[in-house]
């Protein structure tokens, strides 16, 4: 039963966080196309209650595909009144996962989901934030650094989880970044993300350090911790639900009008 107890735990911490209001409707299965090479990908959408337009988050999984948490995310984050569009890189592409491998198309699903979320007429294209899981977390920090060509639809805001930041260790990040990173990670190192930190403008990245807390704290998959991939991940209970108050806190101050 502890697998099931630590899926309601996570379940239980994500609706806390959720603000009064309209219900979220059910997920949708939507297809779209990548802006590299036009790739066929599909995406999970879930919106809040009414017209809109509202603001919007595309999600990006880690390299092992969509959490097992995704509703209770996108329900979360529609409860805070963003539509929320989870992209699924892996299934149309035949793959399980991508950890020992460069996965070079994550840019380009992210601008083919921030493309589609740009065309429905209940997203407010000029308020869509990026938000990544670790090897998604790297994307984050990817298209904070180049958030693309002036007139084109673009990112307003990224906040990446435990990302790989040793990866954008000499990038400028030119949109507002938030960073959530445990202190005991040892596979994307909390002292890579202040290194990082420390060389942008002053007030453009807010870095957040958990201590004691793993790659993967904000999972309930996870557990008390777990090999998977030669990676140690470990859902953490208190810095779980810090991490999604940072997220709201943060969302709500870049993505308002």
């Amino acid at each position: 039963m502890r697998g099931y107890a630590d899926r309601w735990l996570g379940a239980a911490a994500l609706a806390g966080l959720m603000i009064v209001g309209a219900p979220a409707s059910a997920d949708e299965l939507v297809k779209f196309t990548s802006a590299g090479r036009g790739d066929p990908i599909q995406g999970y959408l879930t919106r809040p209650k009414g017209a809109g337009p509202f603001p919007a988050v595309a999600l990006l999984h880690s390299c092992l595909g969509l959490p097992v948490n995704r509703r209770s995310i996108a329900d979360a984050l529609a409860g805070w009144g963003y539509v929320a569009l989870f992209v699924d890189d892996f299934a149309t592409r035949g793959l399980k996962e991508t950890c020992a491998v460069d996965f070079n198309d994550a840019m380009a699903d992210a601008y083919g989901a921030l493309g589609y979320l740009s065309r429905l007429p209940f997203v407010d294209r000029t308020r869509i934030a990026a938000v990544g899981f670790s090897q998604g977390g790297d994307t984050a920090l990817k298209i904070a650094a180049s958030p693309g060509p002036a007139g084109a639809p673009a990112f307003r805001a990224a906040a990446a989880f435990y990302p790989p930041c040793a990866n954008e260790a000499d990038a400028q990040l030119d949109i507002p970044t938030l960073i959530l990173v445990g202190a005991k990670d040892e596979v994307t190192p909390a002292a890579d993300c202040a290194e990082l930190t420390k060389r942008q403008a002053p007030g453009a990245v807010k870095l957040v350090v958990y201590p004691g807390a793993a790659h993967g704290f904000d999972n309930p998959e996870f557990g008390a911790g777990r090999r998977v991939m030669g990676m140690t991940l470990a859902y953490d209970p208190g810095a779980a639900p810090r991490s999604w108050a940072e997220l709201r806190d943060f969302l709500k101050a870049r993505l308002t009008r």
